[in-house]
C-alpha cells in the first residue's frame, strides 16, 4: 500500500467547541495515537478529501508531516456528518516499519465469469476483505480473476491470492464470490422440466393405448343392439 502525503499541525482548539471552530475554518480535526502519546491535530479538509478520493481503501496509509517531522500512519477511522456527508473527524494510527495492522480492502473481481455469459448471476457477498499484515505489504484492492467460474462455482476466503505475509481475517470457508443460476434461467429450466414431464406423460398414455387388446371383428359396440332394435320398430 502506497503512502499518501498529508500535512497536519498541532491542534490547540479541542473539545466540541474547538472542533466546531476548526471545521468552520475549513479544517478537519483529528488525533494521532499509537507508539507514544496521543496528539490532537488539524489538517485541511479539502486536502484530506482529495486523499480519500485517490484510493479505494477504507484504511489507507499516509505520510503525515507535523511541524516538519514526517511519520507513517494509517487512517484508522473517518467520521462524517450523517446529513451532509462532510468529514468531521479522523483518527490516525502512528506506525513503525515493523508494525502489523488490519485494514479493510475493497474487492474488485476481474473478468466476466463463464457462468455469467451463459445466463448466470455473479454474487459478491463480500465487498471488502479485512487483511492483516505490514502496511507496505497490504494491497489497496483485491482483484481476483473470476473468468473461469461456471454456474455453481465459488471462491472462498481461503482461496484468495494474497501477498506474502498478509492474511485474511475471517472464516476460511466464508463465501467471497459465487456464480448462481439467474431467476430467468430458473424459470426457463422449470418450463423445460414441465414440458419434459408432459411429453413423458403423453408417451406413457400412448404406450398404454397401444397395449390394449383390439375388439373382436364383428363385435358390436355397447348399446348398438338397442339402437338397431329401435330402428326396426320405427320402420314397422
Amino acid at each position: 500500500m502506497k503512502a499518501i502525503s498529508l500535512v497536519a499541525s498541532p491542534r490547540t482548539l479541542i473539545k466540541t467547541t474547538g472542533s466546531k471552530k476548526v471545521r468552520q475554518g475549513g479544517g478537519l480535526p483529528g488525533v494521532v495515537y499509537g507508539n507514544g502519546e496521543p496528539q490532537t491535530v488539524e489538517l485541511e479538509a479539502k486536502h484530506f478529501g482529495k486523499a480519500v478520493k485517490s484510493t479505494e481503501a477504507k484504511n489507507f496509509l499516509v505520510e503525515l508531516e507535523i511541524e516538519g517531522k514526517k511519520s507513517i500512519a494509517l487512517v484508522q477511522d473517518i467520521q462524517r456528518n450523517p446529513l451532509t456527508n462532510m468529514f468531521i473527524h479522523v483518527d490516525f494510527k502512528r506506525l513503525t516499519k515493523d508494525s502489523v495492522v488490519t485494514a479493510q480492502v475493497p474487492l474488485r473481481p476481474l473478468g466476466t465469469a463463464e457462468g455469467v455469459k451463459l445466463g448466470g448471476v455473479m454474487l459478491t457477498p463480500m465487498h471488502t476483505v479485512t487483511l492483516k499484515g505490514r502496511p507496505a505489504d497490504i494491497p489497496e484492492t483485491l482483484e481476483p480473476d473470476v473468468s473461469h467460474l461456471e454456474v455453481g462455482q465459488s471462491i472462498y476466503l481461503e482461496e484468495l491470492a494474497l501477498p506474502k505475509g498478509v492474511t485474511a481475517i475471517g472464516s476460511p470457508r466464508a463465501l467471497v464470490i459465487a456464480v448462481a443460476t439467474s431467476r430467468m434461467q430458473m424459470l426457463a429450466e422449470a418450463e423445460e422440466a414441465a414440458a419434459a414431464a408432459e411429453e413423458a406423460a403423453a408417451a406413457a398414455e400412448d404406450a398404454t393405448t397401444e397395449g390394449e387388446a383390439p375388439a373382436e371383428e364383428g363385435a358390436k359396440p355397447e348399446g348398438s343392439t338397442d339402437a338397431a332394435e329401435g330402428g326396426e320398430k320405427k320402420e314397422g
